[in-house]
């Protein structure tokens, strides 16, 4: 027992030594080089840095980042950092990482976006969206191969959609969650405006999406 106990101390003192000292310049080269994401005026360390300019697909481009190491997450067998960008000078907060077992998460993520912004991101054709949307992920999780998990809340302010007309939605509200059989599901309604909305939504297992919404 306390063999693997001294042998666990010095996997977590070394990945700590290494987080502190090598330049996060190292990474961003691997990044660059190996996925089709590129970080550009990287600075400072894996442990602490930044960097100017991130681009994603999807027409995603993130400013001004900053990362720190959150050592604290080792202790529930997880690697993490927290970050913080800017998009389209909005701020978003999040905490990111991987488990031990590979599984890629967020959590604590929150921001505040245009809903015009969110319709851009998401591809949204032909409808015009206004209003302010609110994020607020407690925790999302997604594995190789397998659906994503989450559990939050978003919340879409003074909501409109213009197609030839304008329609007013109040404040719409998404409430994220996991079903019984362990699947991504929300819950959808609103208060105000000119069409009441209720319903909800389920991402199933071969990614495709079941939709229940009454108007």
């Amino acid at each position: 027992m306390k063999k693997r106990y001294y042998i666990l101390t010095f996997v977590i003192a070394y990945l700590v030594l290494l987080l502190a000292t090598l330049p996060a310049n190292l990474f961003s080269s691997m990044v660059n080089d190996n996925t089709p994401v590129r970080l550009q005026g990287v600075s400072g360390t894996l442990w602490n840095g930044q960097a100017l300019l991130i681009s994603a697909p999807g027409n995603i481009t993130l400013e001004k980042t900053r990362w720190s190491f959150a050592p604290l997450a080792l202790l529930s067998g997880r690697l993490a950092f927290d970050v913080e960008t800017r998009l389209l000078d909005n701020t978003i907060r999040a905490r990111a990482g991987s488990s031990l077992l590979g599984t890629v998460f967020v959590s604590e993520l929150s921001a505040r976006l245009p809903a015009s912004t969110v319709a851009e991101l998401a591809a949204i054709p032909l409808a015009q969206l206004d209003g302010i949307v609110d994020i607020e992920i407690h925790d999302a999780s997604w594995q190789a191969g397998e659906p994503p998990l989450a559990s939050g809340r978003i919340d879409w302010k003074n909501a409109s959609v213009s197609v030839t007309e304008t329609a007013s939605l109040g404040n719409v509200s998404i409430v994220l969650s996991e079903s019984e059989k362990d699947m991504l599901q929300a819950a959808i309604s609103n208060q105000g405006g000119d069409i009441k909305i209720s319903g909800s939504a389920e991402l199933l297992p071969d990614n495709r999406y079941q939709l229940d919404i009454r108007l």
